[in-house]
This record gives C-alpha cells, sequence and structure tokens, in this order.
C-alpha cells in the first residue's frame, strides 16, 4: 500500500470534502478520489459515505481511520529519525506523557542525562492517557511516562517507578469542605464529583472507581469532561469536587481551589517508566540504565 494513500484518507475524513483535501495535498480532487476508490477496493469494502454533506466515514472507515493513524505516526516518526541520523548522526528517543504531572519526576535527570549522552536526541510528545500503551506497544514510542493505572494488565510493557503518591479532593472556596486540613471517605462521597472521561484517560477511569468501591462508596459521578482545565471550570462553577495526584499543580491561588488529603483511602497512584519489552533500540536501554541509577539514589 501506497503511504501516501493513508495520508489522503486522514485528510479526507479530517477536512470532510475532497476539494479541501485535495488542497491541503496539492493534488486534483481526481487523485484524492482515485486514491480513496483503490483503497477500499483493496479491502473490498466502502469507507467513506460519498452520500453524508460533509462526508463521513462507514463503519470500516473509522476502523481504518484509527489505524492510518497509527501506521501514519509510525511512518513520520521512522523519517525523523532517519533523517536525524544521517544529518547529526545522532540517535533519537521518542518519549511520550499524558499530563504535566508525569513530566515533573523526570525534569530534574534530564540534564544530567543530556550531558552524559550529546548525541541522544530526545523528542516529547504529549498524548492521551487512554492512548500510552498501544502507542508503546506498536512501536510509536520508545518511553511513556505515565500513571500506573495506564501499565496495568499489558505483558508486553515493563515499568519503573519514578514516584508514588495519593489522590487528594479538590474543592473550590464555595464548598463545604474547603477548609478542612482533611476529609474522610464518608465526607467525600456524600458529594457530587467531576472526572475526567474514559475516552481521555481509559482504565484509569474504572480503576477510580473502584478503589471508591474498596473504600466502601459508591461514586456520586455527575459530570465527566474531556481535559484539567474544563474539569477546574466545573469545580470552581458547580462546586463538584475533583480528584488530583498530590503532585498536581493548579493555576490558582489557596484562596479559590484546595487539593485537601482523603482520609485511610484506597486512592493513590505511581508515576512509571513504561517501554515495550521488545524495543531494541539502543537509546532506550542507556536511559534506563541513568533512570535506575539516579533514581535508586
Amino acid at each position: 500500500m501506497n503511504i501516501e494513500k493513508i495520508k489522503y484518507f486522514i485528510d479526507l475524513v479530517e477536512c470532510r470534502n475532497f476539494t479541501e483535501t485535495a488542497k491541503k495535498n496539492f493534488v486534483s480532487q481526481t487523485t484524492i478520489s482515485q486514491q480513496i476508490a483503490s483503497l477500499e477496493k483493496e479491502f473490498d469494502l466502502p469507507l467513506i459515505d460519498q452520500k453524508q454533506i460533509p462526508i463521513e466515514p462507514t463503519q470500516a472507515g473509522w476502523l481504518f481511520y484509527s489505524e492510518a493513524q497509527i501506521i501514519w505516526k509510525q511512518y513520520n516518526h521512522m523519517k525523523a529519525k532517519m533523517a536525524n541520523f544521517q544529518q547529526h548522526h545522532t540517535q533519537t528517543l521518542s518519549i511520550e506523557y499524558a499530563a504535566i504531572t508525569d513530566m515533573q519526576s523526570l525534569v530534574r535527570f534530564i540534564p544530567t542525562f543530556k550531558e552524559n549522552y550529546p548525541n541522544i536526541q530526545l523528542e516529547l510528545s504529549k498524548v492521551l492517557l487512554k492512548d500510552i500503551p498501544e502507542f508503546l506497544q506498536k512501536g510509536i514510542y520508545d518511553v511513556a511516562i505515565a500513571f500506573d493505572s495506564a501499565f496495568k494488565g499489558k505483558d508486553t510493557i515493563r515499568t519503573y517507578p519514578l514516584y508514588e503518591g495519593r489522590y487528594c479532593a479538590i474543592v473550590s472556596r464555595e464548598h463545604p469542605l474547603f477548609h478542612k486540613k482533611a476529609v474522610s471517605k464518608s465526607e467525600l462521597y456524600a458529594y457530587p464529583l467531576v472526572m475526567l472521561n474514559p475516552t481521555v484517560i481509559g482504565d484509569s477511569y474504572y480503576l477510580m472507581i473502584q478503589h471508591a468501591l474498596k473504600d466502601g462508596y459508591q461514586p456520586n459521578i455527575i459530570r465527566t469532561v474531556d481535559d484539567i482545565e474544563t474539569e477546574l471550570f466545573h469545580i470552581l462553577t458547580e462546586n463538584l469536587i475533583g480528584f488530583f495526584p498530590d503532585n498536581q499543580q493548579i493555576a490558582y491561588g489557596e484562596d479559590e481551589i484546595r487539593l485537601i488529603p482523603i482520609e485511610d483511602s484506597h486512592h493513590i497512584f505511581k508515576i512509571e517508566i513504561g517501554y515495550a519489552k521488545e524495543n531494541k533500540n539502543p537509546a532506550l536501554h542507556l536511559f534506563l540504565r541513568q533512570i535506575r541509577d539516579s533514581f535508586s539514589q
């Protein structure tokens, strides 16, 4: 399969019409139509429902789009690594993370690593937490830094712990619990909650619910959102309670919003380095060796 077909299909799904897709790729609309028809012939499946305006992928088309995105990422990572080696004779180590809290554990380690290995170039990319294990397993990234929940049950991924902490309740100044130094489980679960959407954080959402059930309570989650900024908005405007890690940095003063420890709770977490067992990148093994040396001190 020509890799350009994949790019055309991705762009068509995202542009939602043939004309804009053709302009984006500096080709004719006929070329785009022919390449999409070629894909459909190759798989013997309709991928685009052209009767819809704007156009929509079919069910098979959405499946192909999901896989095509991964292949296109892999292809571009490969091109970048080869170009970098050709120009600078350096190795590349690609790192994925989902939140700033992931990177906080690593920042103090990076300068020493770069000093020791100046020929290894680090490339960082922020991705959704739910995508972290799949991207590692498919070789799109060499290393992931994320909550341990992202790696649970993934036998092809090895991990190394960087930080261990607890989730806290986060509330606004208008919330009845705002002035508490710590909250009990009964106090916590007496109020409605907001959480990040499972389409964003994947299994971490369900693990949080499991932790609540282990605490002996059914959490009253009345809203899910796609990012931390929106979560904070609803905490501030609707007096909902959120769950944040104890090392989370908040862009609000303590007179507006507070992280409060939860007494005797199962809501604990680890920040871990994850990597695929089969990854043969020499830069990865140097990175891991220095990680172990640095964090074991």
